[in-house]
């Protein structure tokens, strides 16, 4: 079957599963992207969006596998799963119910916003801590948003800048910069090179340079970060850069040459294969059929 159908018909089924019949959940809007959603399932194949999302288990116990790590989570825990994480999420045993508050960080402004920077920054704990105040809030800003009420999206970027001050306040979380200091070590070393690919994917990012700055081997560190991240560090370049192409496809106005040449492409025709190789589809095709919907990877990569 042609590529784009596949892609297609993955949309329509994505959009089918969020818009399950009394569940809350919400279309991705390219001017506000932000949202938050109340569920009892969760995509039990691995996946990943393009946006990060802040994971509240309100009842039951499940199954989190997060990269190549699985781990089980309990009512009242919070996990936050960065933008591009491969995860699923199965019941434990029993039912469970949850709340998703998903977001692109352009939420927070742009490059130039300190809000912006200091989110950029920062690698937050993958499992959390916070008060039952700061749940609660979380449900009820749920509410809200499907009661449809008045000014809801100021109650829920409040809710997301309330969560992120209390996860800085409480030190939930690193400064990519400080992981430098323990770069003898191979998980901190995987750490550094990922921000650094963050913070300069828009640039001519030498992989040799990245090699010689580890203290590895080419052929060690670049095994330690294939078990890592699951990629070679070319295709996690590659695949960070493509991720934020779709968020400029998903939010902007921008055309296909300028979401190339401002996310580290140098050649359009370059761009076009990296993407379709990764999303399954063309650049042209994603913009048009994706702007107001997140969409996993697992259903991008049908074969």
């Amino acid at each position: 079957m042609d590529a784009a159908l596949i892609f297609r018909d993955a949309l329509i089924h994505y959009r089918e599963f969020m818009m399950t019949e009394n569940e809350q959940t919400w279309l991705v809007s390219r001017y506000f992207p932000l949202g938050i959603f109340s569920r009892d399932a969760y995509l039990q194949n691995m996946h990943h969006h393009i946006e990060h999302e802040f994971f509240y288990l309100e009842t039951g116990t499940a199954i989190l596998e997060l990269r190549n790590n699985v781990a089980e989570i309990h009512e009242g825990d919070i996990v936050f799963i960065e933008a591009g994480a491969e995860h699923c999420l199965r019941p434990a045993e029993g039912e469970f119910h949850y709340y998703a508050l998903v977001f692109a960080s352009s939420i927070l402004g742009n490059e130039l916003d300190p809000v912006y920077r200091a989110f950029e920054s920062i690698k937050i704990n993958t499992f959390l801590t916070v008060g039952e105040d700061i749940k609660n809030r979380l449900k009820h800003t749920a509410q809200l948003e499907k009661e449809k009420t008045f000014g809801r999206k100021l109650f829920l970027k409040s809710m997301l800048l309330d969560l992120l001050s209390y996860i800085l306040d409480s030190k939930q979380y690193q400064i990519f910069s400080s992981l430098h200091e323990n770069s003898r070590h191979s998980v901190s070393a995987v750490d550094t090179v990922i921000a650094y690919i963050k913070k300069h994917y828009r640039e001519d990012i030498d992989a040799e340079d990245i090699f010689n700055s580890t203290n590895y081997s080419k052929s060690h560190f670049s095994r330690l970060f294939k078990e890592a991240t699951g990629k070679s560090v070319t295709e996690y370049i590659n695949g960070y850069r493509v991720e934020k192409a779709c968020l400029d496809m998903i939010y902007t106005d921008k055309n296909i040459t300028e979401v190339a040449m401002e996310n580290g492409f140098n050649n359009v025709q370059y761009f076009s294969r990296v993407f379709k190789k990764i999303m399954k589809c063309s650049p042209r095709f994603y913009k048009k059929n994706a702007r107001n919907v997140m969409v996993p990877s697992s259903f991008a990569s049908v074969n």
